[in-house]
């Protein structure tokens, strides 16, 4: 019997990645398409791209913990980053300026989302084999749980 239960959470654990794999897959997989944007006029804009980026660096490696909603706040900081490349081709200043303060406040719904996703990942041993992935893991398990994350750069 107990040579059955094992071959039964192995094909659970088998049936649950090929299930992740299939929902990213539909989902477009936020992070494929790029990186969050770090070359802005604003320096929280920066900031707060420069610890997207290394959160995604993370689920990049462990895509089977990320979240419905790390999803889709990703793809809601996509668009929004998107809108502000057109305002800012567009030259608007007021427009660029309010969409800047969506773009920052999407990064940390990210930041907050993700990052939970990433702290698993890193629970689970993702950083072990790589040293920046280790040293991510390490300043995930630092930050404060109620902090937005900024000192993970």
């Amino acid at each position: 019997m107990s040579q059955f239960s094992f071959f039964s959470s192995r094909r659970s654990r088998l049936l649950g990645g090929l299930l992740s794999l299939v929902f990213m897959s539909s989902m477009g997989v936020a992070w494929a398409d790029g990186s969050a944007r770090t070359d802005d006029d604003d320096p929280a804009v920066n900031e707060k791209g420069v610890v997207v980026n290394n959160i995604l660096a993370v689920l990049r490696d462990h895509t089977r913990v990320v979240s419905t909603v790390c999803v889709n706040n990703l793809h809601e900081m996509r668009k929004v980053q998107k809108q502000l490349d057109v305002e800012e081709t567009a030259q608007r200043s007021f427009d660029v300026g309010l969409v800047r303060d969506v773009l920052e406040s999407d990064m940390e719904s990210v930041i907050k989302s993700c990052g939970k996703d990433a702290r698993t990942a890193c629970g689970e041993g993702v950083g072990q084999g790589d040293s920046r992935l280790g040293k991510i893991c390490s300043q995930l398990a630092e930050m404060d749980m109620d902090s937005e994350g900024d000192d993970l750069q």
